[in-house]
């Protein structure tokens, strides 16, 4: 359907609104626990579980995790590296119902299949930088993409008037700087200029189907929006002696506004007068983000590693839709909850080529029990993480990594309402339990110019 003006003027029904309100949770993907950030960037964090990152600087991932361990790198670098995540979230379904016209106004099991959403994706990684000023100042770029991922249940699935394809992408674009203020201490900063790309399709249920809604008879709802955005981020290392590294970082929150719109299709008889497409500008909080982390070389051999994270999920507290028609915001509270991650990780040099290293890290989730949705089916996880570098030359080497995360089950509970205040008002009942679980393969090559 075109984009006119009078589209453009046209009000959606307060109904409709609703439910669109009611889906745009899908913005935010539930690929990985903590919400939907994306911890790895590189082998080596995933092979370490993503521990000791802050005060590690082994490598240009130190761009993202704290640029001040820029200072410990040598000369220029280049990092790049790929981690590809798959995220095996599943869902079982617990008796969910719709209560609609076709079902008589009473409440009864509708058609749909378990939900399962999964599929490898690649998301790249690049990291260079470059001592000035005889070593004392460095300048780097990191570009990466800190939160995301996408799941597709597929549009037969139980869960489907709730999300049942969503997915978030960032582009992080950031320029940073590193100073060595002496041999113990060093700072650094960057800043974050990050894009969003966003998308959610999910079903609307046809009241007037006879017995209740099915795949077959249903609408479709889909919301996309994009935009820029910048935050900073700013960290400290310290190294009291060869052995010990202390660091501290400090990424900021970031407010997205994304411009896009809400189109709705596949509506009959009285609903019809619903279809069409309605720009709308949508908030997207992002978490602001504090580590403290200790690497510590017990022996010539041995590196222990130890990391506890702060997430301010708080700032994500609800879900706003702005549209441009003149209808009245609508609004979906989230309640994410602050959270932290705290774990070890260990490191071993076999000779001068060969480093093995493995870790372990227990995620909380931002997700509380009375919000948790199909879109973001988020629970408590640990991750396991086993990895190794191998050192080609002086001025090569090559890291995989590996990493498991085990999601603790949840309960999905949700009452979703359509229609409201019209005779076709109807009800979905989304009941489920969560068994999901999520593989990260990364690879890494890392090149140091000058030896």
């Amino acid at each position: 359907m075109p984009i006119t003006d009078p589209c453009r003027r046209k009000r959606l029904p307060a109904s409709v609104l609703l439910l669109v309100a009611t889906n745009l949770i899908g913005l935010s993907s539930s690929a990985l626990a903590g919400g939907f950030y994306v911890p790895m960037k590189g082998a080596a964090a995933t092979g370490s579980a993503n521990v000791g990152l802050a005060s590690a600087a082994r490598d240009g991932s130190t761009l993202f995790y704290n640029p001040a361990g820029m200072t410990q790198l040598g000369g220029l670098f280049v990092d790049i590296g790929v981690d590809a995540i798959n995220a095996d979230i599943a869902v079982d379904n617990r008796g969910s119902q719709a209560r609609t016209l076709g079902s008589a106004g009473q409440d009864a099991l509708y058609a749909g299949a378990r939900g399962h959403g999964e599929g490898w994706i690649p998301v790249p990684n690049l990291f260079l930088g470059t001592p000035i000023m005889d070593g004392r100042i460095w300048v780097g770029l990191a570009v990466t993409s800190p939160f995301g991922l996408a799941l597709d249940y597929g549009p037969d699935w139980f869960g489907r008037y709730d999300s049942y394809d969503n997915s978030i992408k960032t582009l992080d674009i950031a320029p940073t700087l590193a100073y060595r203020i002496n041999d113990a201490w060093s700072i650094g900063g960057g800043i974050d200029v990050q894009y969003a790309d966003a998308e959610l399709i999910s079903a609307l249920p046809d009241p007037l189907n006879p017995g209740g809604p099915t795949p077959g008879s249903d609408g479709r709802s889909k919301l996309t929006g994009d935009g820029w955005d910048t935050g900073f981020n700013i960290g400290l290392l310290y190294q009291p002696s060869e052995q010990t590294r202390v660091g501290l970082h400090y990424r900021s929150g970031m407010h997205h506004t994304l411009k896009g719109s809400a189109e709705v299709s596949g509506l009959h008889g009285p609903l019809a007068a619903a279809n069409g497409r309605f720009n709308t500008r949508t908030g997207l909080d992002l978490p602001d983000i504090l580590t403290l982390s200790l690497t510590r070389a017990v022996t010539p051999r041995l590196t222990l590693a130890g990391e506890v994270q702060w997430f301010g999920w708080d700032a994500f507290d609800e879900i706003r839709v702005r549209f441009a028609n003149g209808s009245p915001d609508l609004v979906r509270p989230q309640g994410f909850e602050n959270t932290y991650t705290v774990g070890l990780a260990a490191e071993y040099a076999l000779h001068a080529r060969w480093t093995l290293r493995g870790g372990i890290q227990y995620d909380e989730s931002p997700t509380t029990d009375l919000l948790r949705n199909t879109s973001i089916p988020d629970s408590d996880l640990l991750w396991l993480g086993v990895g190794a570098s191998y050192r080609v030359s002086e001025q090569l080497r090559l890291d995989v990594g590996y990493a498991y995360g085990r999601f603790a089950r949840a309960d999905i509970d949700l009452t979703l309402p359509f229609y409201a205040g019209s005779p076709l008002e109807s009800s979905v009942e989304v009941r489920g339990e969560t068994d999901s679980h999520v593989d990260v393969l990364s690879l890494s090559v890392s090149y140091r110019f000058g030896g």
